[in-house]
């Protein structure tokens, strides 16, 4: 089981994409923002594209860079950023089909902050909103929204995710703090009603 407490999930079904750029780009400026907080040493990144085997022939499919446990990794996070381009005004059906394995619930604990590129102006909010919903059905706590980009505002990311985490550092050093503070606390079993 993954240790890190720092995982970047990437929805893009191509690896080393703008998008998980983008995503680098948040993780390194939140954990400037944060350096009293443990947010670990090295981010564990998960690009999907190399992770998932897909296929449109009659050849098996496999993954290019497998992971034990790519599932583990993003639920023992304690700061998860996860990204992804629009496709048809939401995030990829390869983000959703990863995401689906788990149950209401199962990512609780951990501090999520959605990312992603759109092509509209429309689809930058609508990407944002469901990606969010979705992060905090599975019981994500997500308390700064997504950072959104429009493609051409790519080049400038440096410059719109640092005004982003200036705006957001506080509630995300609050919800860290006490997402660090429940980890440690013991896990109980047994007893009850």
């Amino acid at each position: 089981m993954s240790t890190a407490q720092t995982v970047v999930l990437v929805g893009n079904p191509r690896a080393g994409s703008r998008t998980s750029a983008l995503a680098g780009t948040v993780v390194e400026q939140v954990r400037a923002a944060l350096p009293d907080l443990d947010l670990g040493d090295t981010p564990e990144v998960l690009e999907l594209a190399e992770l998932v085997g897909i296929t449109f022939t009659a050849e098996p499919a496999t993954a290019a860079a497998p992971h034990p446990d790519p599932w583990g990794a993003v639920r023992s996070a304690r700061l998860l950023v996860v990204a992804t381009p629009t496709y048809k005004g939401t995030y990829t059906g390869l983000l959703k089909i990863f995401l689906d394995t788990y149950q209401a619930g199962d990512l609780a604990g951990v501090v999520a902050v959605p990312v992603a590129i759109a092509g509209k102006p429309d689809h930058r909010d609508s990407v944002a909103a469901t990606l969010q919903l979705l992060l905090e059905e599975l019981g994500a706590q997500v308390p700064s929204g997504a950072v959104s980009l429009l493609e051409p505002e790519v080049p400038d990311a440096e410059t719109v995710v640092a005004d982003w985490v200036g705006e957001h550092a506080g509630t995300l050093q609050r919800a860290l703090t006490a997402a660090g503070v429940r980890a440690e606390q013991p896990v109980v079993t047994g007893g009850g009603r």
